[in-house]
């Protein structure tokens, strides 16, 4: 479904990718972790179509994937880590914008915006403007937006920041459904517990390249131990910059 070959990147002659390569299916939960500046928003923002890489290949269901392609472009939904809004629009509003984009049809939009209001547990604030939202509610509107779109790819960069612990809960279930249905999901965050519950696969990016990857349960057999945080703790303070 999701092929990456490859891929690099520099800001101002600064490596951000140094070569990254990713397979994945249909249906797969892809945890990115990593420290600030590894290179995790970098390769969102690319497979998002928001930078071009300098080098390297992106395959979609075998197709070559480049930001110019719209046909593509259009199977992909992506949570920013900085949530951009329209902040004069409702939120209503704000969904049918975005559903305008998609071209949804208006006889669906109803039924799937009652339930993401509710299920997301922000009904009460469907008819304010999005200036009035908090910064939790701002991430379950563009949560609402990435799914309600049917993507094939949902591209995810510390998707529960500022979500309460009761609708990260909730959200966590959805991912897993989301992905149930066939939709490639790839999500950048420093919440270990999130990884390791939701993930597949996980990989560890640091210094713009995945150092390592595999299921939770190869990852923890690594450090012997039961939680992420171990094995993310030592991969990441042993491991050597190339020189």
């Amino acid at each position: 479904m999701l092929e990456i070959k490859n891929l690099v990147k520099k800001y101002n002659e600064h490596p951000a990718l140094r070569g990254i390569d990713l397979t994945l299916e249909k249906g797969e939960i892809y945890g990115l972790l990593g420290p600030n500046g590894a290179g995790k928003t970098t390769t969102i923002k690319i497979l998002a179509g928001l930078l071009s890489p300098d080098s390297g290949e992106i395959h979609i269901d075998g197709k070559l994937y480049d930001r110019d392609n719209a046909q593509l472009k259009q199977l992909i939904s992506y949570v920013p880590d900085q949530p951009f809004v329209y902040p004069k629009l409702t939120g209503e509003e704000h969904l049918h914008f975005y559903a305008d984009l998609y071209k949804i049809p208006m006889s669906k939009r109803k039924e799937t915006f009652d339930f993401y209001f509710h299920f997301l547990e922000y009904e009460l604030y469907r008819k304010e403007l999005v200036d009035t939202y908090s910064a939790g509610t701002r991430q379950k509107l563009l949560i609402t937006q990435a799914l309600m779109v049917k993507p094939s790819i949902l591209l995810l960069d510390e998707p529960l920041t500022a979500i309460d612990p009761l609708v990260s809960r909730k959200f966590k279930s959805l991912l897993k459904e989301t992905a149930r249905e066939g939709v490639v999901v790839i999500f950048a965050t420093h919440i270990l517990s999130l990884a390791q519950e939701v993930s597949h696969h996980i990989g560890l990016i640091i210094d713009g390249k995945i150092v390592t990857q595999g299921t939770v349960g190869e990852l923890l057999a690594m450090t012997l131990g039961n939680d992420l945080e171990e094995f993310y703790f030592n991969t990441v303070m042993n491991y050597e910059k190339p020189s």
